[in-house]
């Protein structure tokens, strides 16, 4: 299986009136649970094929996940999925739970959202009795993370009409921005910086 494409996509933004009450946070960018989820929906199946070697019996097994999720908790992400692997005439389904990096780099203004550790028993039938091959770590399938454009990107210029007949041009953007995990979104909240981008000029008349 490729490692996990790269995703890069804008985010509906929300203000948020909680980071309007908070010092340094004037804007905030919401990340959905669900949009995160409804991405693995719309990739489709998951599935990967290897190769197995055990008492001088050599193979291949699969595994497929099925209904994999991030769930996001305060100050917390993590991966969730059952896999279904089968391995000769042996098949069976496990639950796979993992965690989850969240962060925003400013530099290349992206949240990134990656899998870091997701593991699983690789288990066969060998005699009568179970035995345990290795275990799986799903994390080196999503090697590339989740990419989501961050909130540097806004700005927004704004003419105002004076009573003097002039106009005066001011620019809003975003600033000072951080990354917050809570119950069932990622909040990206920054400080507004609001330029006079140049001094008053007289209407036309």
């Amino acid at each position: 299986m490729k490692p996990f494409y790269k995703i890069v996509l804008s985010i509906l933004f929300f203000v948020s009136n909680n980071a309007l009450q908070a010092q340094n946070q004037d804007f905030s960018l919401t990340l959905k649970e669900s949009v995160l989820n409804k991405m693995f929906t719309a990739i489709g199946e998951i599935h990967g094929t290897s190769t197995y070697s055990f008492m001088f019996i050599d193979g291949t097994y699969d595994w497929v996940l099925i209904n994999p999720q991030i769930k996001l908790h305060p100050n917390k992400a993590d991966f969730i999925a059952d896999a279904k692997v089968t391995i000769g005439d042996y098949n069976y389904l496990i639950h796979v739970s993992g965690n989850v990096e969240v962060c925003y780099e400013p530099t290349t203004n992206l949240i990134y959202v990656e899998i870091e550790e997701a593991k699983f028993p690789l288990n066969m039938m060998f005699l009568g009795k179970l035995r345990h091959l290795k275990d799986i770590d799903l994390a080196k399938y999503f090697e590339a993370p989740l990419l989501f454009e961050g909130p540097l990107t806004v700005g927004t210029e704004m003419v105002f009409d004076m009573p003097d007949k002039t106009q005066k041009r001011i620019y809003m953007h975003p600033l000072n921005c951080g990354v917050k995990i809570a119950e069932k979104e990622i909040l990206v909240t920054a400080e507004m910086e609001f330029l006079n981008k140049e001094k008053s000029q007289s209407v036309a008349k």
